[in-house]
């Protein structure tokens, strides 16, 4: 795939880059490319506990769950989700 520059300025710039960093007109433009891209997006925030909470609220009232449901041990969740005719120990 193939980008025209049709600025004269642009691609002495973007020669001038690749010769200063060493690397192909491709690596200099890919380069340049990933730093603005990596400047001009948004902070990303982590949610704080608080907003993970309502978060999870909000997705249990829309599916029609309320409140914390009761801790289910290894034992009990492998009960509920045995298959028939199938043992882990059996040869």
């Amino acid at each position: 795939m193939a980008i025209l520059i049709k600025n004269p300025e642009t691609e002495r710039k973007a020669r001038e880059l690749a010769s200063l960093r060493g690397v192909s007109l491709t690596g200099a433009i890919d380069g340049a490319l990933d730093k603005a891209l990596a400047e001009a997006a948004p902070p990303q925030r982590k949610p704080t506990l608080q907003e993970m909470r309502e978060a999870t609220d909000r997705f249990r009232a829309q599916i029609g769950m309320r409140g914390p449901q009761p801790h289910v041990t290894k034992a009990e969740w492998d009960e509920i989700n045995e298959i028939p005719g199938f043992a882990e120990d059996e040869d």
